[in-house]
């Protein structure tokens, strides 16, 4: 079995879309370069999970032969590229599991030396969110806010012309789906939900429902 660890979404340099959800009553967790693959983050914890707002710090690192194969370049751009801006990481339970799909290995410098990330045979098809598997146990971040204690129930990633064939429909892990629909969103549903709807549009194409 395996449960979502985390979902990014590309935003703009620095994240100013980080104050929306500043402003609703969450708090930033971590903040982190990505020294070798040219981005760079700014990531809001829960209970079992993590949102992280991703972007490009170092154009000429994520075109480099290792990283480009991830389509980083093109998917910071997505606003023009039509490319996917999100992306999906997956935890195996327990620890050791394959990866819930076709996978080839990612060793980028900024990881440790004890972890690794199998990256999804789709991650060319840059109009479907990359999807990759990192074999941890998840540590919450222990930052208090509106929403820290709340688990991740359901991310719902809408993806345009899903194509019938995708390998994406193939993947099996509990409360995530892939559907097919007019643009590039996603939806994080959490336990207990209330009713709230934060929504980050029209900056980022992102719903949190908690």
């Amino acid at each position: 079995m395996h449960a979502v660890d985390h979902v990014f979404v590309f935003c703009r340099t620095d994240a100013p879309e980080q104050r929306r959800l500043v402003d609703l009553g969450l708090c930033i967790g971590v903040r982190r370069e990505h020294r070798g693959q040219g981005t760079a983050n700014v990531c809001f914890g829960f209970a079992d999970a993590y949102l992280e707002l991703l972007w490009l710090a170092d154009d000429a690192a994520a075109r480099d032969r290792h990283v480009k194969p991830l389509g980083l370049h093109e998917r910071a751009r997505w606003r023009e590229t039509a490319a996917s801006p999100f992306g999906v990481c997956v935890r195996p339970t327990p620890a050791g599991a394959p990866p819930p799909f076709a996978a080839w290995p990612y060793a980028p410098a900024w990881l440790p030396p004890d972890l690794r990330i199998d990256m999804a045979c789709n991650s060319g098809v840059l109009g479907e969110p990359l999807l990759f598997a990192i074999d941890r146990p998840f540590v919450p971040f222990g930052v208090p806010h509106r929403a820290a204690d709340r688990r991740l129930r359901e991310v719902v990633l809408t993806v345009p012309d899903l194509a019938p064939m995708s390998s994406l429909r193939e993947v099996a892990v509990p409360g995530l789906r892939f559907v097919d629909g007019p643009a590039h969103a996603l939806e994080l549903v959490f336990d207990g939900a209330r009713g709230d709807r934060l929504d980050l549009g029209p900056d980022l194409p992102v719903v949190l429902r908690l």
